[in-house]
């Protein structure tokens, strides 16, 4: 697709992509449809950095969703299409954006409501914003360390011995998760079996 290809080399700016958000195109698919085209082209030109960077420039990375119908503008359909579509750098990328989107909205009010001058008997609202921040920003760690290691990877340095004390505190810390990976991949094999 010639779009993309000029894109990648830089004969077009990013900006060009406005033109995809029009309400008729965005409701009859186009723009979705046309948008996976377009980025195949411009990554088999460029990398997907050099996209997902020309997209934050261009302030398109807040709109991708936008390339959807108002019902189906959320982060897993996104996920889902352009996934299925071959291009899981972007939905990767998305996600990537959305959580630190809520992290810096969940900072942002935690300092406006410690700005304001309240008795330490009032804060519980102040706790409840650094649990959610904390528990996004661990989410955003778990999916990338779950995208960037496999399960094999977890599974074999999860085994095999290290400093006794940084062993012992991952063990204490991820005995459930790496559990429900053994799991998983029994069932999955059980699964096998039966098909």
């Amino acid at each position: 697709m010639l779009s993309g290809i000029l894109l990648g080399n830089g004969t077009l700016p990013a900006t060009i992509l406005t033109s995809l958000f029009t309400d008729s195109l965005v409701k009859e698919g186009i723009a979705a449809s046309f948008a996976v085209k377009l980025f195949k082209a411009w990554m088999a030109e460029k990398d997907a950095n050099s996209v997902t960077s020309s997209l934050r420039k261009a302030n398109l990375d807040k709109r991708l969703l936008e390339l959807f119908p108002v019902n189906r503008q959320s982060v897993d359909h996104f996920a889902k299409y352009f996934t299925d579509a071959g291009l899981k750098e972007l939905s990767d990328f998305l996600r990537v954006q959305q959580s630190l989107g809520t992290r810096k909205e969940l900072q942002k009010e935690l300092q406006e409501r410690l700005s304001q001058e309240c008795p330490i008997k009032e804060r519980k609202h102040e706790v409840v914003l650094i649990h959610d921040i904390c528990i996004v920003t661990l989410e955003f760690r778990f999916k990338i360390a779950a995208d960037v290691l496999s399960e094999e990877a977890i599974l074999k340095w999860y085994k095999e011995a290290h400093v006794a004390k940084g062993k012992s505190v991952f063990l204490d810390q991820m005995k459930k998760f790496v559990e429900w990976l053994q799991n998983a991949e029994e069932e999955s094999e059980s699964e096998g079996e039966e098909n």
